[in-house]
């Protein structure tokens, strides 16, 4: 079967079974945009699912199929945790990674983005875990430190950052701004 083939067979899965509705809009709003033809975008999509590996949008495992599977890389969404233990409790990237391995059963090369700081530690684990393991994994300890582990909102970030700036005092304006009205010294 030669690639063009391959490409053939998995456009034609995707399209019985995916419903497409997002993309199509979003294909809409780029051709709008750029102002692109159609078969320019699909050309430059394929190029670059090509020389990525697979792109980011790509369908579930199931709807894969196995003779096809070295052409689309399928990347699974990522959640970020915190965890209740850091540089302080004696945590390290290979201890957080083997007890989630031990505990959680996920696969070691699906933990990423772990980064420890003095009391937590933030890791991105894989879209779906079970609420049972989530449960198990808070009374895990590591260096008698309970794991603690809590979901990351995406937008947790945004609402701690506008909090700060409605709890910001406003320097008063000036009413002049005539320096000797102001009582300001020259600077020799």
């Amino acid at each position: 079967m030669t690639k063009e083939d391959r490409i053939i067979q998995y456009l034609r899965r995707v399209i019985e079974t995916q419903t497409l509705h997002e993309e199509r809009q979003m294909l809409r709003h780029i051709l709008a945009e750029i102002d692109l033809e159609l078969l320019d975008c699909a050309a430059a999509l394929l190029h670059i699912q090509q020389l990525e590996g697979g792109m980011r949008m790509a369908p579930e495992r199931d709807v894969l199929d196995p003779s096809i599977s070295d052409i689309v890389t399928v990347v699974p969404k990522m959640v970020r945790y915190r965890l209740a233990v850091g540089h302080k409790h004696g945590a390290s990237k290979e201890i957080i990674k083997d007890v989630l391995v031990d505990e959680s059963g996920v696969e070691r090369k699906m933990i990423r983005f772990v980064d420890i700081r003095n009391e937590f530690t933030i890791v991105e684990l894989p879209e779906g875990m079970p609420e049972d393991i989530f449960q198990h994994l808070k009374t895990i300890e590591i260096q008698q430190q309970k794991l603690d582990i809590k979901k990351i909102n995406a937008n947790s970030n945004k609402k701690r950052a506008n909090n700060a700036r409605r709890r910001k005092k406003r320097m008063p304006r000036l009413e002049s701004k005539d320096p000797e009205s102001l009582n300001c010294k020259e600077i020799a």
